[in-house]
């Protein structure tokens, strides 16, 4: 496993590469790398801190349970406190425009004027309701509210949920959603393969599902949708942009969704995934305009209509 450092160097190269095959992702980069970078030093200083990986449940696993969907998370209210603290700021720096929300939060989890606890588990939980409760008490927008809190959370997570991606991997997990916290993929990698595993590999490539909330990895069958588990060919296909034969679209006729896909199967050296994502954002425009949808709603592929 590469140490801080070396992530941060990873990111910076691949970073300065889009930004040199793309220029019209130079604001994207500007607002988004920063806060990328803080979230691999947030987390590397809530391991130092002595957060660490819980044991994975086998059962848990066994029966197809997202380690964390339905458990309390108290216990881990100081280090959602204290990535609050590194990523908030990062945040009003790259979006200036909810500034002011970030500051409320900000002074809300400071004084205890919101359950930390009840914030962090309606994000893992996807209750909507239970979020926009909180933000209408806290006087700050929804999304803004959900935004700021999965990022914040999401260095809790990976410290924490690392073991349990690694149990499920080496498993048979098969799920489109994340084991460690229930939630949709944001983009798909293609990777290479030694093995002849036909239900993992096909056409040279293991199809790995990125976590769109914890940036947890885990494997996948290559044709079937991770949405809403559609294995029917006909109605499974996928788009390349012009001129870019590792990038493409995964779509699903049935669920209307697709999932941004980066093929790394040939490359010497794997993208960061968190920077394919946003490599990909122009076929995210592309396939929202043609009235899909995406697997998983991430800050930057959320575009207005």
């Amino acid at each position: 496993m590469m140490d801080r450092s070396q992530e941060l160097e990873r990111l910076r190269t691949w970073t300065e590469r889009l930004r040199t095959e793309n220029a019209s992702l130079a604001g994207v980069l500007d607002a988004f790398a920063p806060l990328f970078a803080e979230l691999l030093k947030t987390r590397a200083a809530l391991l130092a801190a002595g957060l660490s990986p819980v044991d994975p449940d086998p059962q848990r696993l066994a029966r197809r349970l997202p380690r964390f969907v339905d458990a309390p998370l108290g216990d881990y209210a100081q280090a959602f406190l204290a990535a609050a603290r590194r990523i908030l700021p990062v945040m009003a720096r790259s979006f200036p425009g909810i500034s002011e929300d970030l500051r409320k939060l900000m002074y809300a989890l400071e004084s205890d004027a919101v359950d930390s606890a009840a914030l962090m588990e309606g994000v893992v939980r996807g209750d909507e309701a239970a979020l926009a409760r909180q933000a209408k008490s806290l006087g700050v927008d929804a999304r803004s509210l959900e935004l700021a809190a999965g990022l914040a959370l999401r260095p809790v997570l990976e410290a924490v949920g690392s073991e349990v991606a690694r149990a499920a991997t080496l498993g048979a997990w098969g799920q489109g959603y994340c084991p460690v916290c229930g939630a949709l993929p944001a983009l798909a990698i293609l990777r290479s393969s030694g093995q002849d595993d036909a239900y993992l590999k096909n056409h040279g490539g293991q199809r790995w599902l990125h976590c769109s909330r914890c940036a947890a990895q885990w494997r996948f069958q290559r044709h079937a949708c991770p949405h809403c588990g559609n294995e029917e060919h006909g109605t499974l296909e996928y788009r390349h942009p012009e001129g870019r034969a590792e990038a493409r679209a995964d779509l699903c006729r049935k669920c209307n969704r697709y999932l941004a896909t980066c093929d790394a199967s040939g490359a010497l050296d794997e993208p960061v995934a968190d920077v394919a994502a946003l490599g990909l954002l122009p076929m995210d425009v592309v396939m929202q305009r043609d009235g899909f949808a995406p697997v998983a709603r991430t800050a930057w592929n959320s575009l207005d209509p």
